[in-house]
């Protein structure tokens, strides 16, 4: 979101009038500071301290700003010192940045936005940069304070408190407080241009209702406003993924969240990160299943598996017996535990190596081992998968690889 302030409009003006900062800060605040009843100094410092935005509009300013004689005062100089200097080719281009400034600030009423968009819809330029020029004075031009709205948290949360595209914090410490910096964007922003939402349909057509979390993301200060003053196609693609993204890492979470896992399989996992060069390791050589089970394109997966497969299939056998004893109970359990975590994974739409990873992730966090162990738990994955547990046989697969052989 970005804000309309002071220091906002300056910025747009800067523009508009092909002049300096401290010269188009000077013509806009003195629309009101130079009547007789206000009289304030406007000098270099107090426009540059206002677009860093360390300071607010000065108080006699901001209060003269809405008084009857300032404002037709003001109105005269807007004409003299504003309008007439305003390059004419930019005046749409100016009047449309004011008004999309004022649109994605939520601090401005819709009654106000929608009356800034009527005078200039009938060309009333002289009352549209007036009113533009007294409710920027009138505003705060110092930042937010620096707290989260209570409908953000879910948006935080998700993102990891971090932006998705540049990996910017969204807080940080200052003087043992910690404040949060951010932007919640919505992906198909509103009052694009007709062109604009045609590409946009092209690729993902708006949600019905534009303010619902699935339309929205956070983003740092400075990837929501590149994205609000250039929404193009490419940026709205890169969001959508984002956020699907984001989606399904949120489903992952719940899934493993939901699903049990014995504690004996910590006994197992430990078992395989604890082995040394004395440990006594018989090769499995019926590794038949994997080659049927992987998609192609997988290769990587498929070689990783298959060789974890190989050196630690019966090892693993051995240490579920010792658990077990006759009857294979223990074993029984957690191979419906990890089948039915897999189930839900690959219902949820994930492809196999998100399958592969996020139940890798789901045995460490289960059980709160730590990343040390997380070797030893891709070798107990790839155990479940040659164990017919995890992934599915795909005939398919296995007649187009027949085919290509006799080939």
């Amino acid at each position: 979101m970005r804000e309309y302030n002071i220091s906002a409009l300056i910025t747009i003006m800067m523009n508009a009038f092909a002049d300096s900062q401290i010269n188009t800060g000077s013509v806009l605040l003195q629309t009101v500071a130079s009547h007789p009843n206000v009289n304030v100094d406007v000098d270099g410092k107090m426009i540059s301290n206002l677009m860093k935005r360390k300071t607010d509009v000065h108080g006699e300013i901001k209060s003269g700003a809405g008084k009857k004689e300032v404002i037709e005062y003001a109105r005269k100089r807007v004409k003299e010192t504003i309008i007439n200097n305003i390059n004419p080719v930019l005046l749409d281009d100016t009047c449309s940045d004011i008004l999309k400034t004022m649109l994605t600030d939520s601090k401005v009423s819709d009654g106000f936005c929608r009356k800034m968009q009527q005078l200039y819809d009938t060309q009333k330029i002289l009352d549209f940069f007036t009113d533009a020029v007294l409710y920027a004075l009138s505003v705060t031009n110092l930042p937010a304070e620096a707290s989260v709205q209570e409908g953000d948290f879910m948006l935080l949360a998700e993102t990891n408190y971090q932006c998705p595209i540049d990996g910017t914090r969204f807080w940080k410490k200052v003087k043992g407080n910690y404040s949060y910096v951010y932007q919640i964007v919505k992906i198909y922003p509103e009052n694009i241009d007709d062109e604009l939402g045609k590409d946009f349909t092209a690729i993902q057509g708006a949600p019905r209702d534009l303010d619902m979390d699935d339309n929205k993301i956070c983003l740092c200060k400075k990837c929501a406003e590149d994205y609000f003053d250039n929404p193009s196609v490419e940026r709205y693609r890169k969001l959508l993924e984002l956020k699907s993204a984001i989606v399904r890492g949120q489903k992952r979470k719940q899934i493993a969240i939901e699903s049990d896992i014995d504690d004996e399989i910590v006994d197992v996992i430990k078992a395989i990160a604890n082995m040394d060069e004395t440990t006594e390791l018989q090769p499995f050589t019926e590794a038949l299943e994997i080659k049927d089970k992987i998609l192609p394109g997988n290769i990587v997966l498929e070689k990783a598996i298959r060789d974890d497969v190989v050196v630690y299939y019966p090892f693993i056998e051995k240490q579920f017996s010792l658990l077990d004893g006759v009857e294979g109970a223990t074993f029984n359990i957690i191979r419906s535990e990890v089948t039915t975590c897999y189930e839900k994974y690959e219902r949820a739409g994930m492809d196999q190596n998100d399958i592969y990873n996020s139940l890798v992730d789901w045995l460490i966090q289960a059980k709160g081992l730590t990343d040390k162990h997380r070797i030893a738990a891709t070798v107990m994955v790839s155990f479940f998968v040659q164990n017919c547990d995890v992934f599915k046989r795909y005939e398919i697969i296995t007649a187009n690889r027949e085919t290509d052989n006799e080939e």
